[in-house]
């Protein structure tokens, strides 16, 4: 079977030739519209020329080669030998009010842990003080000054009494007195009938001082 085409034989339509001239006019019109191009002349001046100096290149900056220091490799450092002919002192021992003390003589050469003696540390004595005797209680008032009495004077007498250790007073010193009737007085009574209990030392029998005031009055 063959086939036939169609527009093989057909003529061609007067509306295509028609749109074709319309299109080829179309481009000349533009072609002429287009402003005139005009190629540049030819230049009729005068070119002068001056020299300019052209500066040379600087010159490369050449660094001077540091010399290299040789280091030497870290050696051992050598001590001195120490001595065998020093005496160590005797280790400080720490003291304290109880029982032994035990030390670590460490690596100086004392040798190893060792143990300390106890120390005793004896304490502080127990001290009591003189006291006026109770039982001798109504003999420590002096006779009152006749001539004081007669004026009606009265005073007080403060005196220091050294106290033995039977109790009794050894000696006697004067601090103030309004009258010295009242003292010889007091110091006479306090040589023959004061009596004391002695001070004690850790419970032994000890001399001490005393300060006492003796007042005179009158009773009505």
């Amino acid at each position: 079977m063959s086939y036939v085409s169609v527009y093989e034989n057909r003529t061609p339509r007067s509306k295509g030739v028609a749109m074709a001239v319309a299109v080829h006019a179309l481009i000349i019109a533009g072609a002429m519209a287009m402003p005139e191009i005009v190629a540049p002349g030819k230049f009729e001046g005068t070119i002068i020329a001056f020299p300019v100096k052209v500066q040379p290149p600087p010159e490369p900056v050449i660094e001077e080669k540091k010399p290299e220091v040789a280091i030497a490799p870290p050696t051992r450092q050598t001590l001195p030998e120490r001595p065998t002919n020093i005496e160590l002192p005797d280790p400080i021992v720490p003291v304290n009010n109880y029982g032994n003390v035990e030390i670590s003589a460490g690596s100086g050469g004392l040798g190893n842990d060792f143990r300390v003696d106890p120390i005793k540390i004896a304490p502080d004595p127990v001290i009591v003080g003189a006291r006026l005797n109770p039982r001798y209680a109504e003999n420590f008032q002096p006779s009152y000054p006749a001539g004081q009495l007669r004026r009606e004077q009265e005073g007080e007498v403060s005196v220091r009494v050294l106290v033995g250790t039977d109790g009794r007073v050894k000696d006697i010193q004067l601090i103030e007195s309004p009258h010295e009737d009242f003292w010889t007085a007091t110091r006479k009574q306090a040589l023959t009938r004061w009596r004391f209990t002695a001070a004690t030392k850790d419970g032994k029998p000890i001399e001490s001082w005393m300060t006492l005031k003796v007042r005179f009055e009158i009773n009505d």
